[in-house]
């Protein structure tokens, strides 16, 4: 509590305060992390924290983002205290956060972060966020025919040239609470009528997009679009206001059985050097001085998504499956 406190009003660890962190890590010995983001990355973020602190075992478990959440509340409910830290995507998370599965941390780093991308009460940062843009086939798609707002994608020159992800309910919700609810209605019923292609998944829409199976996705994460390009795919991100992105907070659990390891782990996922990680794979960063993404050196503003709207998630799910007539 003291350390806790100490770091809150001075926005750093004394070296004294960091010393007694790593020498109960010592003996804490591991780390247990679950995780929905790629594999890639998050085997990168641990060997580079283990190169750190080469005393500790990490344990990594990549999960889904529907299975991170089973996982932890069928332990939880079973009495296992397994897990040190979690990240997970916004609506995911806050179905653990609302059990009162986190302890608050005040790290050090957090100062670092624009405050949409973290939480008033020090339970969590934004390890990496997604922004969700259209994107088109650069082949089937000439400048001239770019759509220059959402509204543009109601055209019948779309009606069945369109690809979306089929579980779209975080940023449907995102959208009402955007637009306001008879205008984002009116988006999405119309949307709706211009017989969309849905496939499971922005990774598997970014395919089918560079394929030239369709020529433009409504809603595709902008790192997906990039990525793909740089490996020579003819797509591109087009930023439409409102560009919603979905943050990945990353939080200590409240019985975590190695919480100082799990401290410094957050720490380091948060720190300069873990970042730069992370943004090396193209992930976006929330933190100051970290190389800016696409969208951010276009100065193109962000709607960062609010995580409080999980708890109406099941109205809004129900809501956007009957509109698009999805199961």
């Amino acid at each position: 509590m003291i350390i806790a406190f100490a770091i809150f009003l001075a926005g750093r660890l004394s070296a004294q305060d960091r010393d007694a962190i790593i020498a109960k890590a010592r003996q804490e010995k591991e780390l247990v992390y679950y995780s929905t983001a790629d594999i890639r990355d998050g085997t990168a973020l641990v060997h580079a924290f283990q190169k750190k602190y080469p005393f500790v075992e990490p344990k990594l478990l990549r999960l889904g983002s529907t299975q991170v959440v089973t996982k932890v509340l069928q332990e939880h409910r079973g009495g296992a205290r397994l897990f040190d830290v979690i990240s997970a995507t916004s609506f995911q998370f806050y179905e653990i956060h609302k059990e009162d599965l986190f302890q608050k941390h005040e790290s050090p780093e957090r100062r670092a972060f624009h405050d949409d991308f973290k939480d008033k009460e020090g339970y969590w940062v934004s390890a990496y966020h997604n922004a969700s843009v259209v994107a088109y086939n650069t082949h089937l798609v000439k400048p001239v025919e770019l759509p220059k707002s959402l509204d543009d994608l109601l055209d019948p020159k779309w009606k069945g040239k369109m690809l979306m992800d089929s579980r779209e309910t975080e940023w449907y919700a995102s959208m009402i609470q955007i637009l306001g609810r008879e205008k984002a209605l009116r988006l999405m019923r119309g949307l709706a009528k211009q017989d969309l292609s849905f496939r499971p998944g922005r990774t598997l829409i970014t395919q089918v997009l560079a394929s030239g199976e369709a020529p433009l996705a409504v809603n595709n994460y902008d790192h997906l679009v990039q990525a793909a390009k740089k490996r020579g795919a003819p797509v591109e991100s087009l930023p439409l206001t409102p560009v919603v992105s979905r943050v990945t907070p990353i939080a200590l659990g409240r019985y975590a059985p190695h919480p100082n390891v799990g401290r410094l782990f957050i720490d380091f996922s948060l720190s300069e050097e873990g970042q730069k990680i992370l943004r090396g794979f193209g992930r976006s960063s929330a933190r100051r001085g970290i190389e800016p993404d696409d969208l951010q050196r276009k100065g193109i503003k962000l709607y960062v998504s609010d995580i409080a709207l999980a708890k109406d998630y099941a109205r809004y799910d129900k809501e956007f499956k009957e509109i698009f007539g999805l199961r």
